[in-house]
């Protein structure tokens, strides 16, 4: 009888395994399933599409991870009356206030205010809504609710958290690297979650834009905005101006340069750019509001614009990495540094595409593509990168006002930055392509002015023989 126990023993501690396993097991599917019903509902497109854009579930892994922390806070224990959830609280339950939230803006209207948004909340809560009843302060729910529209959009990050002596209020955190001003825009909730969503990130443009306008006349042609790869491939960039990089969370951050520093932001999740240059026309109005009320360019030059941002971002990585040898290298230890900052966060797959793969192969009399950017929809390039065939098309000069109308901006400053750089060493002399008109015209003075001297010495010695031989 005592060996027949000790057999049983074993068999049910590992079918107790097992059913933890399963328990685990379930639970991710759940949380992979929310994820994909969020992805559906902000980009409006069918299962089969989330699937052929991998790359999204690095995103999904910041928001479970990163951004969706503040909402454990007890402040916004009230938030949550609204929503069936467990206590604790889980990554289901924040999933299941986000999808509320995305659900009840709608798809239609573009003023809806965040005080309507929490209504709609009210109404869909049912027997939850006495909660909000209840609460005589409802900042928290604005809040929570002003968070999500960031995070759908991602043009700025929301701050969540405030001191004891701050008054809650709808901001942003600043880009990294920027000190705050008096001017910082601090937006009341006594008044502004009433007005319609394009109006409160409004003045955020400043803030992560800058006054752009001031910097180029209005309506005018650019002088000289022609970006050349040379000087901005993140080699170049490295070796001469010892330039660094920061991986940010924020669409508007991208390019950002700090000279004092040498740092460099880049935006780390090029998918949602992808989503977003293919299928950006089916997102709800709201949320395509808070984008281009964030938008730094003139209304009416948006209108003529051929090119969006998301597409600028995503031609922008092949400019800095994709196009040269080196740095393609760098990428590969850039990304490896990446996974390391966040352990628990995946990398977008299609940033290692963009950063670290060669698209041709082979020389002029034979030429071959990668198969894997050319696989990608031609909707993600901008239309001035495309061949006839839709197929992507890099070069070794770009246009700033063409190319890059939102992001030229940035560019001509790193690459004004990267050309006060002077070689320190002779062997930089050869390294120094940044300007190739001079670094050819250098070399072609160096070898024509050696070849023309070394014949000159030649003849001189021939001259000194015959005249030696005559004697």
């Amino acid at each position: 009888m005592q060996q027949l126990l000790r057999r049983m023993t074993p068999i049910r501690r590992k079918s107790a395994d097992e059913e933890a396993l399963g328990k685990v097991d379930i639970h991710q599917q759940v949380i992979y399933s929310k994820r994909h019903e969020f992805i559906q509902i902000l980009f409006n497109i069918k299962s089969e599409d989330v699937a052929k854009f991998p790359g999204i579930e690095s995103y999904c892994d910041y928001l479970e991870r990163e951004a969706f922390r503040p909402l454990t806070d007890p402040s916004f224990d009230s938030v949550w009356g609204l929503v069936p959830y467990t206590n604790p609280k889980e990554v289901t339950d924040r999933w299941d206030w986000t999808l509320a939230v995305i659900q009840a803006i709608g798809s239609e209207e573009t003023e809806i205010s965040i005080h309507d948004i929490l209504q709609r909340l009210r109404v869909r809560g049912g027997d939850h809504s006495a909660v909000l009843d209840q609460c005589k302060d409802k900042s928290s729910f604005y809040i929570a609710i002003f968070g999500v529209l960031c995070w759908s959009s991602m043009v700025a990050r929301p701050n969540m958290i405030f001191t004891d002596n701050a008054a809650r209020n709808l901001t942003c955190l600043l880009p990294h690297g920027s000190r705050s001003t008096k001017d910082t825009n601090i937006h009341s909730l006594s008044s502004r979650h009433m007005r319609p969503i394009p109006f409160i990130f409004r003045p955020f443009k400043l803030q992560h834009w800058g006054d752009q306008s001031g910097e180029r006349p209005h309506g005018e042609s650019w002088d000289g905005d022609s970006l050349y790869k040379a000087s901005l491939s993140i080699y170049s960039l490295r070796y001469f101006g010892h330039v660094t990089i920061q991986w940010v969370d924020t669409i508007s951050e991208h390019l950002r340069f700090n000279p004092a520093n040498r740092r460099l932001s880049l935006f780390r999740f090029p998918t949602f750019c992808a989503l977003l240059a293919v299928h950006g026309g089916n997102v709800c109005a709201a949320i395509q509001s808070i984008s281009e009320q964030v938008d730094p360019l003139f209304p009416e030059d948006r209108d003529q614009c051929c090119v969006s941002l998301e597409q600028e971002v995503l031609i922008s990585y092949r400019l800095l990495f994709g196009q040269d040898g080196m740095s393609r290298k760098v990428a590969q230890d850039e990304i490896c540094r990446l996974k390391k900052t966040h352990p628990d966060q995946r990398v977008d797959t299609m940033l290692l595409d963009l950063c670290g793969r060669k698209y041709k192969h082979g020389s002029l009399w034979w030429r071959t593509y990668d198969t894997v950017l050319q696989n990608y929809p031609s909707e993600m390039w901008p239309v001035t990168c495309q061949t006839m065939k839709g197929h992507l098309l890099e070069s070794d000069v770009y246009s700033a006002r063409n190319d890059f109308p939102r992001l030229g901006t940035r560019l001509l400053k790193l690459q004004q930055f990267n050309l006060r750089q002077r070689p320190s060493k002779l062997v930089d002399l050869w390294r120094d392509r940044r300007n190739p008109l001079q670094w050819y015209t250098f070399w072609a003075v160096v070898i024509v002015g050696g070849v023309a001297n070394i014949l000159a010495a030649l003849q001189l010695l021939v001259a000194i023989v015959e005249l030696q031989t005559s004697f």
